[in-house]
């Protein structure tokens, strides 16, 4: 279950009436089975939705979650194997976590609101938590006269901050990220699957009408315009990963035109290495500089010795991943 719906059910559930406990991965070292920012909550029915751990500390979580929604009290948790309860709860795998468990009930129905209505729009917005006395403040916009809540706003991941000798958890909301595939090819179809997998926003285009449609019911936005007037349909911002897969120029360069013209997290067009010299000496051509060139990930994908079209899809989104995760740091 992805963030979007982890935190749909919590609206849900509070709409409902109930009471729920937000349980968020605030710092890890070492082998820790889920990120920092990963979510789980509970509810006073004793309902679970998300992970926090994969399973080796959620028992343990969930008891304390309880007390947290009896209490109203937030808790700050950490395992590891060095602590006596981490072995009680099973982590055992040489890693340490922390975790921050906070109840939020109808008086909080707004914040959550605000979180939900950030998923499907191009916007950010922080929800920042005092680790000592479970304090919040929303961040929707960057501050113009607090420099520390200023670099908060400017954090791409969740993390630990330190002000003023009191540590801050900021979690960051934002729009998810976009994967735009150019071209209904044999490896668009394991490209989506993936995409979907790791909960991007998938756009399909190609105007040749080629595929099947039902193969991408609810899984891609599928569009039939030229690449270039699709691109326009769709906001191409730093969370924006474009892929050509035609080996068409006709169909390929009109994209990577388009998309150079605005700052793409990430392009990578499919072909030999022969067949990238040719394509950036037409994009030359044009009155792109080598430094512009130079964003585009030609030949696509990572070096795996991918052959079946599923394979090479796996090199294409690693590849993404990989570009994804260090711009966050």
């Amino acid at each position: 279950m992805n963030e979007k719906e982890i935190f749909y059910k919590a609206e849900e559930w509070i709409k409902d009436g109930l009471e729920i406990a937000i349980i968020t991965v605030i710092d890890t070292w070492g082998s820790s089975p889920r990120p920092i920012g990963s979510s789980m909550v509970v509810n006073s029915k004793n309902e679970i939705v998300g992970s926090v751990s994969g399973g080796c500390i959620e028992n343990f979580v969930f008891a304390k979650s309880l007390d947290v929604i009896n209490t109203g009290k937030h808790q700050v948790l950490e395992f590891g194997v060095s602590n006596t309860q981490a072995w009680e709860v099973g982590l055992t795998c040489g890693g340490k976590i922390k975790v921050l468990l906070e109840k939020f009930s109808e008086t909080d129905l707004k914040i959550i609101k605000k979180i939900n209505n950030v998923f499907d729009a191009e916007e950010k917005l922080i929800v920042l938590t005092n680790l000592s006395n479970g304090t919040r403040e929303i961040i929707e916009s960057k501050p113009a006269n607090n420099q520390f809540l200023s670099n908060i706003y400017k954090n791409e991941a969740s993390k630990i901050n330190i002000f003023k000798d009191k540590a801050w958890f900021s979690k960051v909301f934002s729009s998810q990220y976009k994967l735009v595939i150019i071209g209904a090819v044999h490896i668009s179809e394991s490209l989506v699957t993936l995409a979907n997998v790791l909960n991007f926003k998938v756009f399909l285009i190609d105007p040749r009408n080629n595929f099947e449609e039902n193969k991408f019911i609810n899984k891609a936005h599928l569009l039939t315009e030229w690449p270039d007037e699709g691109l326009k349909k769709i906001s191409i911002n730093n969370k924006t990963c474009i892929v050509t897969l035609t080996h068409d120029p006709k169909l390929d360069d009109p994209a990577i035109d388009y998309a150079l013209k605005f700052s793409p997290l990430y392009i990578g067009c499919l072909g030999s290495v022969k067949t990238h010299e040719a394509r950036l000496k037409r994009l030359e051509k044009k009155g792109f500089t080598k430094q512009e060139l130079s964003k585009i990930n030609g030949p696509v994908g990572l070096d795996i010795r991918a052959k079946t079209p599923a394979e090479i899809a796996c090199a294409i989104i690693a590849q993404i991943i990989s570009v994804k995760n260090n711009n966050a740091i």
